[in-house]
């Protein structure tokens, strides 16, 4: 510290202290540094592989399974970890006549209007016919 004469006092920091200082304070805390800006490059990409080890290991969809895509039938070919995959079958008269393959990024599905019918389920004593008494 040196006095400039009156009350002010200055504080003179030598550059090496600055340099010491700063390679001590990357030294202890610089991973974590590292980390953080890691995490905020690849977020997205740790968002996406976290859907898709929800889908994956989740039983919601499986392969095989008869689905409604957005109103089409279709059938799920295959649930990766990154991706599903689905044939969409176009029906005319009762008559599969055609389809296209559909792939779908894990992350994405949730926003797919997807439905997966029951087995046949006996419906009749709800076909609203009413009751004689």
């Amino acid at each position: 510290m040196e006095s400039l004469g009156g009350n002010i006092i200055a504080i003179v920091i030598q550059p090496t202290e600055i340099e010491q200082a700063a390679q001590q304070l990357i030294g202890q805390y610089g991973w974590m540094f590292i980390a953080g800006l890691v995490v905020l490059i690849f977020q997205s990409s740790i968002k996406k592989l976290a859907a898709g080890f929800f889908v994956f290991w989740g039983n919601d969809y499986n392969t095989d399974d008869t689905v409604y895509v957005d109103g089409k039938p279709g059938r799920i070919i295959r649930v990766g970890i990154t991706k599903t995959v689905f044939f969409i079958y176009d029906v005319y008269d009762g008559q599969v006549v055609g389809g296209s393959k559909l792939i779908v990024q894990n992350d994405y599905l949730g926003k797919l209007k997807i439905e997966k019918p029951l087995c046949k389920l006996d419906l009749t004593r709800y076909n609203g016919a009413k009751k004689k008494t």
